[in-house]
């Protein structure tokens, strides 16, 4: 583990706290209310951030590897997250806050097990035009913590 990658592990801890903590406290008339960006529900907001983990985890660790990158088009991504949301549109806090303790705990024990030398390693991201993006680039931005961000301000405007 170096320090850049407990720096990042760190950064993503701290926003899965403060999604965790905005969870904890919804009421149940906030859990139902409608997240203006997404068109979701808080409760399928809430649970996306959890759900996308996995897929999340195989763009970071392609790119850590020198694998290719998922080759997902926004349409498929999308597709999955729209009918995900109509879904879990009023799963319980229990569950979301299960889904987003186990699978941050996982995500966070990766990204801080990852070198120096696998956050520098690039990778062409299919949903950008073939941009070359580094692990380090993936984890800070949107596909980790900026995602997760995103959806807690989003979260946070509903309730």
């Amino acid at each position: 583990m170096g320090e850049r990658a407990a720096a990042l592990a760190d950064q993503f801890e701290q926003t899965l706290g403060e999604l965790i903590a905005t969870v904890e406290g919804c009421s149940e008339e906030q859990w139902r209310a409608m997240c203006g960006a997404e068109g979701w529900t808080v409760a399928a907001t809430a649970q996306h951030v959890g759900a996308q983990f996995p897929l999340e985890r195989q763009y970071i660790s392609a790119a850590a590897e020198g694998r290719p990158l998922p080759d997902l088009t926004w349409d498929d991504i999308n597709g999955t997250n729209e009918r995900r949301a109509g879904e879990q549109a009023s799963c319980s806090k229990d569950e979301v806050l299960a889904s987003l303790r186990d699978g941050g705990r996982e995500m966070a024990a990766y990204v801080r097990g990852l070198s120096d030398e696998q956050l520098d390693r690039t990778g062409a991201l299919p949903l950008a035009g073939g941009a070359q993006v580094s692990t380090q680039q993936l984890i800070e931005g949107g596909v980790l913590i900026d995602h997760a961000r995103g959806h807690l301000a989003s979260i946070r405007a509903a309730g």
